[in-house]
């Protein structure tokens, strides 16, 4: 055989075939009540969404996940804009309240490297063509957080909670947010009225780093609430940071608007920012905010990563792997997650209550 035919069925073989996330322990699966089958489920999540290697197939996974789960009546694909050949995908779990509160969380992945950095110039128009260059699982980053969001949705499905609970399980989030600011776009004033607070998970639930509610891009009283239910149901939770120059799909809710989506799209796709897009517009509104991830989740590598457009940061490359996955610190996140939403189940939207949010 040709050692150009090897070399090439080397290189597929390292591209299109997933890793293995590691089993959920045997203790876990043998102890009481639920809690060894919501961690496999967690963990076939995130192996589906591996194993449907690039982001439109790994679209295709979380579809078919949301499904499995009993969701698939309240799914539907959203488009994101005329840069993007990826789409959001929105479960919507109608309640008799007013009130709304996003579960947020991307599918999409990449690499860090000089293809990419093309396609961003041009807001991840090339993403798809590009996608043979990815050495990223994308398993951190981030088919951890869908993974809880879609257990979360399950959970609360038939639980008879009073708002209306909209998980959006974002595409381009690593080309400039482009799925979350197309979608808030989207929301007219009435919507946004409604939204009670918006939660973002992102890069959770890892062997390396203990998952955190990020205190500098929440809304403090949603970090007390979450920190509250970590207390009731016996959990670690971490009280961390936003790494300097990261972002996430947060801040298409914290802080949209046509000045700061236009800035937002300079840092992030530099010239590409100019493009005419979607999002710019976007009214001028406001929701509170809560973002799990792990932390600390990103370290010298990522930084130097960014200068050198090399994939050798934490995340972005080939060390976001399967490996890092922890099924048992995923279920700890919807613990948290689950019993914040009880609580907080009949807060007004927009209203100060005894629940302390805002």
């Amino acid at each position: 055989m040709p050692r150009r035919v090897v070399f090439f069925l080397f290189f597929v073989s390292l591209t299109g075939c997933a890793s293995t996330l590691p089993p959920v322990s045997a203790e876990l699966l043998k102890s009481d009540g639920d809690a060894g089958a919501r961690a496999e489920s967690l963990r076939e999540t995130v192996q589906a969404i591996l194993d449907g290697g690039w982001n439109p197939g790994r679209f295709s996974a979380v579809r078919r996940r949301a499904e499995a789960l009993g969701l698939g009546p309240q799914a539907r694909a959203e488009w994101i804009d005329w840069f993007s050949f990826e789409r959001n995908l929105v479960i919507e779990l109608a309640g008799p309240d007013p009130g709304i509160v996003y579960l947020v969380a991307h599918y999409d992945k990449t690499d860090l490297n000089p293809l990419k950095f093309v396609s961003l110039l041009l807001n991840g128009l090339l993403d798809e063509a590009i996608a043979w260059s990815y050495f990223s699982d994308g398993a951190v980053d981030n088919a951890t957080g869908v993974a809880v969001a879609l257990e979360v949705a399950g959970a609360l499905r038939n639980a008879g909670l009073r708002k209306t609970y909209r998980i959006l399980l974002t595409g381009s989030e690593e080309s400039g947010l482009r799925g979350a600011r197309a979608h808030a776009a989207r929301l007219t004033a009435a919507d946004w009225e409604r939204i009670s607070f918006v939660i973002n998970i992102d890069s959770v639930g890892v062997d390396f780093s203990p998952t955190a509610v990020l205190v500098n891009a929440s809304d403090p009283r949603l970090v007390d609430e979450a920190l509250g239910a970590a207390g009731r149901v016996r959990v670690p939770l971490e009280a961390g940071a936003m790494p300097p120059g990261a972002d996430g799909d947060h801040t298409a809710f914290a802080k949209p608007g046509l000045f700061r989506d236009l800035l937002r799209g300079l840092s992030t796709n530099l010239v590409g920012g100019l493009l005419p897009q979607r999002s710019w517009f976007t009214g001028r509104h406001s929701a509170p905010v809560l973002v799990f991830a792990a932390d600390p989740l990103v370290d010298a590598g990522d930084y130097l990563s960014g200068l050198l457009l090399l994939p050798i940061g934490q995340i972005h490359g080939p060390r976001d792997a399967a490996r890092h996955v922890d099924p048992a610190r995923l279920l700890d996140l919807f613990r948290v997650i689950e019993d914040l939403l009880r609580k907080t189940d009949g807060t007004p939207p927009g209203a100060a209550t005894a629940a302390g949010l805002p």
